[in-house]
């Protein structure tokens, strides 16, 4: 695919995507509220109901990895009662928001499965190389992209969390969408 449709389907469809998955996370709290105490143990780990698999985390279900469970770094609040209400509330919508979407095809992907991954801009750009990167892959059909800058003058990164440099990354990456002109600037 070329540039031009790639450029075409991030602002068509891939930037509308992102601003959805923040719809998702902001309904979140009072999906979580409502569905909590409905979930259930399913092999091994309780996880919310199916119908509210957006809003379940689902590698570590409701109560959360082992250091959310016992580190005080990563639970400041609910530690003491790591499998608590409040601690797998907060799990689910502060620590972990809308993390079921990250199992969802439409907002997310294995870039070892992708046909291809190309990029235009810097191959590397993450917390200490700045620089822009615009990254888009195909998998059959379907392309993904996403907008990564990080300049003097802020964070901005929309769509999927793709990185050229790891094209055989086999952890599924899923949508962002981070507007933050406060990060570092004038570094």
């Amino acid at each position: 695919m070329s540039l031009y449709i790639s450029n075409l389907w991030f602002i068509c469809i891939d930037l509308p995507l992102a601003l959805l998955r923040v719809l998702v996370a902001i309904v979140g709290p009072v999906m979580v509220l409502f569905t909590l105490p409905f979930a259930s143990v399913r092999e091994g780990i309780k996880h919310l109901p199916v119908w509210a698999s957006w809003w379940d985390n689902p590698t570590y279900g409701t109560y959360g990895n082992q250091s959310y469970q016992t580190n005080k770094a990563y639970n400041p609040h609910f530690v003491d009662n790591p499998k608590g209400f409040m601690s797998q509330y907060y799990w689910l919508v502060i620590r972990n928001p809308a993390n079921g979407l990250t199992q969802s095809p439409l907002f997310s992907v294995s870039q070892a499965e992708c046909d291809y991954i190309k990029y235009k801009g810097n191959k590397v750009v993450d917390n200490g190389p700045r620089g822009w990167q615009f990254v888009y892959a195909r998998k059959g059909w379907r392309l993904y992209t996403g907008l990564y800058v990080y300049k003097n003058f802020g964070e901005y990164r929309f769509g999927f969390k793709l990185l050229p440099d790891v094209p055989q990354r086999v952890r599924r990456v899923g949508m962002t969408f981070i507007p933050n002109p406060f990060k570092d600037i004038g570094k």
